[in-house]
């Protein structure tokens, strides 16, 4: 995890509609900024789109069909992460590349994750932890701590094999 700088910003915003909660999660650990509401009628989530410029993720079919989305919606044909991942890398370019230096945000408030010192994470953070990690980050709303632990190394072994079956997918 390298210290993340305002430049590293990806250039979507996105909204996910009320069924893609967990792609919402992903695409913020990966940096993007990515609005979820669990409830949210299609006319508020249709008026946010619009109101914060952001590209909607959905799975519901009539909902692309308004006229007002035309041009600023992907439609996921995968009901599973990985293949829905795939999609956005493949129809969009999503980069997933936890290796790539970004600006991460917190999967739970979709905030920039700021660094935080060894000292100030050391007191919040299991022994073990703050005896292996000097890197760390810190979400400003929630306080979550977040570290490069084996969960990251996890997540970086699933996108790899995601981007891998996206290049064998390509004609």
């Amino acid at each position: 995890m390298k210290k993340p700088s305002l430049l590293d910003q990806p250039v979507l915003c996105f909204i996910a509609d009320a069924m893609l909660g967990r792609l919402a999660r992903w695409l913020r650990i990966l940096g993007y900024d990515t609005a979820y509401e669990k409830m949210i009628t299609d006319e508020a989530l249709v008026e946010r789109t619009l109101r914060e410029d952001r590209w909607l993720l959905t799975r519901d079919r009539r909902l692309v069909l308004r006229k007002l989305l035309r041009g600023r919606h992907t439609l996921l044909d995968a009901d599973d992460i990985d293949g829905q991942l795939r999609q956005l890398h493949r129809d969009l370019a999503i980069d997933l590349d936890l290796t790539h230096q970004r600006a991460y945000r917190c999967a739970d408030c979709n905030v920039v994750l700021t660094s935080l010192s060894h000292a100030d994470a050391a007191p919040q953070v299991p022994p073990v932890v703050a005896q292996e990690h000097r890197e760390f980050l810190q979400c400003p709303q929630c306080r979550r701590v977040f570290w490069p632990g084996t969960h990251w190394q996890d997540l970086d072994r699933r996108l790899t094999a995601i981007r891998a079956r996206t290049l064998d997918a390509q004609p």
